[in-house]
């Protein structure tokens, strides 16, 4: 288990063209796992980046933005936030403030963009990042999300991602090694 620093300089970024914008994204795979169906990605969007076309995906997608801010579908994300989009949720009016990177968990397949509102679209919601639970159990969504002040070193009994945003460093934990213990606000992803 290693805890990466967001801002190294020796990152694998790639290009990737996110449906429905012109402008491509820079990644980073943090981790995948095929047999969950999930992944967690560093993304980094060009300055000026937008999607103004209207549609949805079948994977679900739940962001902690960085830096800058992100605006979709009327609701406005910024650092300290937690961005919550169901499966298939209505995406439109898509469009990020210059210098704008995230951490984001997909639960489901990629791609599959489909133009316009899915029958049994999801929902897509937007809250402060508070100590606690974050976000429980959820259709769609694999796992769950926890918010600690300066975690203490610990382990879980399921494979987590942790997140420290104001440091910007994450690492992938297998269940029961312990996370190192780091000051600050972590943002905890349980894979369970």
């Amino acid at each position: 288990m290693t805890v990466l620093d967001l801002d190294a300089a020796d990152l694998k970024w790639l290009e990737h063209n996110i449906a429905g914008s012109d402008l491509p994204a820079k990644l980073v795979m943090l981790h995948a796992d095929a047999e969950r169906g999930t992944r967690s990605v560093l993304v980094r969007f060009p300055d000026g980046w937008r999607r103004d076309a209207v549609g949805n995906q079948p994977a679900g997608e739940e962001m902690v933005l960085l830096s800058g801010e992100l605006s979709m579908s009327g609701l406005a994300v910024g650092p300290g936030d937690l961005l919550v989009v169901e499966p298939r949720a209505t995406r439109a009016a898509t469009f990020v403030a210059d210098g704008t990177s995230a951490l984001v968990w997909f639960s489901g397949p990629g791609g599959g963009w489909a133009e316009g509102s899915a029958d049994d679209a999801g929902t897509a919601t937007v809250t402060p990042l508070a100590v606690g639970e974050q976000r429980g159990a959820h259709a769609g969504l694999v796992g769950s999300i926890t918010v600690h002040d300066d975690l203490p070193e610990q382990s879980f009994a399921v494979d987590v991602d942790v997140l420290w945003p104001a440091d910007r460093h994450w690492a992938f934990v297998p269940a029961g090694t312990p996370v190192p213990a780091r000051p600050g606000r972590a943002v905890v992803h349980h894979w369970s």
